[in-house]
């Protein structure tokens, strides 16, 4: 299927981001179905979701061995995207099995973290700043 160099980009993360890099791969790679491109671009959307994630909500919110195990979780969910992607390049999968591979991988990206079994707090408020007499603003 796609047997070719073009593949190989995706050996280089992108914004230090190795998913990132896999799903531009291949979002550009002229061998793949519309429906793929479409897959890569809600890779990409997740994938910036689950960083936001960490920064916004894991990394005010969780103990340092939750938040790990959450990263763990998402590396798991990177390391099959990567093996995907040099299954696809040496040519041991079918366009169909990559196609249905990747959805998999997506869908579970988009549903990482899983929600904790307690509500977590809205933490954007420590984000805006508080004026007070005497600050320009």
């Amino acid at each position: 299927m796609l047997v070719e160099e073009g593949w190989r980009v995706a050996e280089k993360p992108v914004r230090n981001s190795v998913s990132l890099g896999v799903f531009l791969a291949v979002a550009a790679h002229p061998g793949v179905a519309f429906s793929v491109v479409e897959l890569a671009g809600r890779g990409i959307t997740a994938d910036a979701a689950a960083n936001r994630w960490v920064l916004e909500v894991g990394k005010p919110s969780l103990d340092g061995f939750t938040l790990s195990d959450k990263m763990i979780e998402f590396g798991e969910l990177e390391d099959q995207l990567v093996e995907l992607w040099q299954e696809c390049g040496t040519g041991e999968v079918d366009a169909a099995a990559f196609e249905t591979r990747l959805a998999e991988i997506v869908e579970a990206m988009e549903k990482w973290p899983s929600l904790p079994e307690a509500p977590v707090e809205d933490f954007s408020s420590r984000l805006r700043r508080v004026l007070g007499p005497g600050t320009d603003g």
